[in-house]
């Protein structure tokens, strides 16, 4: 099973901090999946895939996820989660909101 790493971005770029959870996320030793959520943000996943390490990215577009909120990210990060061994984000005060209530 692979890992599932929930990206944060402005919109149309990473933040630096996915780069971060990512090299933790490799350090598993299972195939790196990327989850970019939000709207409009295309180049944002675009950039994800040309990550190293990144076998798959998710791309959820969708005006529900525009502001960034945690409860929708969160819920599609626990409808996805059956699928991965782990999740992952990174450990800024997104990530922090999110994956509790994943």
């Amino acid at each position: 099973m692979a890992t599932l790493l929930i990206a944060e971005h402005d919109g149309s770029a990473l933040k630096e901090a996915t780069a971060k959870a990512l090299t933790a996320a490799k350090a598993l030793g299972r195939p790196v999946h990327v989850l970019v959520a939000g709207s409009g943000c295309r180049s944002a996943a675009d950039e994800a895939a040309a990550l190293d390490g990144v076998e798959k990215v998710l791309l959820a577009d969708d005006a529900s996820l525009a502001h960034g909120l945690a409860e929708p990210t969160a819920a599609l990060g626990v409808a996805l989660a059956g699928g991965y061994e782990a999740l992952v984000a990174p450990g800024t005060s997104h990530g922090k909101n999110v994956m509790p209530r994943v």
